[in-house]
């Protein structure tokens, strides 16, 4: 059994571990009468997770690039009753994660140590401001799981032994922004296709421990359309060179590296820079989204 533990703070609200993807009302289409949801491709849908300042926008540190599955209800004529479930995932870990319908799988776990999850469900219905821009209310989750093993030194030893994972979930009402106007919305109505993107923000002194958990996270690299193969070698193998992969590699700008002391003995890896004034979580979407086959 996992160890759940329900963070505590001002504004914050315990949910049950991993179900806060939950189906958003669906509207029905005029042409079938039926919910019409569109299902997100969690393969090139991508959220770039970072912490930036309010009050100094050009201080952004950018921890790294998770992939997005989940889905869209939508009205064709009534275009501000989009409805989004989102389910934010470090990358390679569809199969473990998520279900073939882009829902979470009921406790999976990712092949991590540590890592964070993030899931976005709408509960009202969108509005357009006056930028023009759609801006969708709704429950921002967040979960944090740990994943350790004890080695249990002895005679005979066999292995680490595995510990249940401990964790960590809050939940906060957010604002997602959607860039999109309506025309290129019905447009992708029509052909069945549509790109949007997407700005999520989260106050960190409504999130205490969520600075330290993206520390703490792993971030695989996202790589779209990964292809790995292995090709002919000779009877000799002296030209081997092991499995050969291919694809699009989804990176974000690393802070300012700072200058090492020149020394080699006691080096461990570069160190950057780290903007003082962060006080906000920032989720930049980039979503690819196809009607329901």
């Amino acid at each position: 059994m996992a160890r759940k533990r329900l963070v505590k703070g001002t504004g914050l609200k315990a949910v049950p571990l991993l179900l806060a993807a939950i189906l958003a009302p669906a509207f029905a289409s005029p042409a079938s009468a039926q919910d019409a949801k569109w299902q997100l491709d969690a393969g090139h849908s991508t959220a770039v997770v970072s912490l930036v300042s309010s009050t100094h926008p050009s201080e952004v540190l950018n921890y790294g690039v998770e992939l997005v599955g989940g889905f869209v209800s939508l009205d064709a004529p009534n275009f501000s009753k989009l409805s989004f479930t989102l389910n934010i995932f470090p990358a390679g870990e569809a199969p473990k994660l998520l279900n073939p319908d882009g829902t979470l799988r009921a406790g999976g776990l990712a092949l991590l140590a540590r890592y964070t999850l993030f899931t976005f469900t709408s509960s009202k219905p969108a509005v357009r401001g006056s930028d023009g821009k759609l801006r969708l209310a709704g429950g921002l989750t967040i979960t944090h799981v740990v994943r350790e093993s004890v080695p249990d030194w002895s005679v005979s030893y066999g292995g680490s032994t595995a510990i249940p994972p401990e964790i960590n979930i809050f939940a906060r009402d957010v604002i997602l922004i959607l860039d999109k106007p309506a025309s290129e919305l019905e447009y992708g109505w029509k052909v069945g296709w549509m790109e949007i993107k997407g700005l999520g923000t989260l106050a960190l002194e409504d999130a205490p421990n969520l600075r330290a958990w993206l520390a703490d996270s792993v971030w695989p690299a996202a790589v779209l359309d990964r292809n790995c193969y292995t090709p002919s070698y000779s009877i000799s193998m002296r030209d081997y060179r092991g499995t050969i992969c291919t694809g699009k590699l989804v990176t974000t700008e690393k802070p300012k590296e700072l200058p090492s002391s020149g020394s080699t003995t006691d080096y461990s890896g570069a160190r950057y820079a780290i903007p003082e004034h962060l006080n906000q979580l920032r989720l930049s979407l980039d979503l690819k989204i196809r009607e329901p086959r």
